[in-house]
């Protein structure tokens, strides 16, 4: 008697289900992630500039304050304009990245270092260019700093264990 499709696709989704715990498989924001512990144990530094601030700002939307925390994460945020002339219509390419450093506070020593960067654009023609640069900033800054969760969150594993 053949196996019906169902059977066989109910056989192979149990399969899977039960075999997942036994992979290592652990959920980023798990209860006894790496990325939990180090996400609750980092202070941001003040920033210096307009542009810092709103970096940080888009960061503290997934970081949680920290009282005690064991890593202090110095920043600094860079920025470049480049003009880009696409079929006559005059774009500027805005072009950020952001280099941390994570300190380990009891001991003063760097233990991670991390640079991302990424860019956008904004039209750079009528009687709105200051808006249209801002917002590209803040844009930027948006995407830095899920840039900067992202490769956090990759990298925790490297931080995690000493906490």
């Amino acid at each position: 008697m053949p196996v019906s499709r169902i059977a066989m696709m109910s056989a192979i989704s149990a399969a899977l289900l039960l075999g997942m715990p036994s992979c290592g498989f652990t959920p980023v924001y798990g209860e006894n992630s790496a990325t939990k512990d180090v996400l609750g144990n980092v202070v941001l530094e003040d920033p210096s500039s307009q542009i810092e601030y709103v970096f940080l700002k888009a960061l503290e939307q997934r970081i949680p304050p920290s009282q005690n925390a064991q890593y202090r994460v110095n920043y600094t945020v860079n920025l470049s304009y480049q003009g880009l002339d696409v079929v006559g219509v005059s774009r500027v390419q805005v072009i950020g990245n952001v280099t941390s450093e994570f300190i380990d506070q009891s001991t003063e020593t760097v233990r991670l270092v991390n640079v991302v960067d990424a860019f956008t654009s904004y039209t750079a023609k009528g009687g709105f260019q200051d808006v249209q640069r801002k917002d590209a900033e803040n844009r930027l800054m948006q995407i830095l700093a899920d840039k900067f969760i992202t490769r956090l969150i990759a990298q925790s594993n490297e931080l995690g264990p000493q906490l």
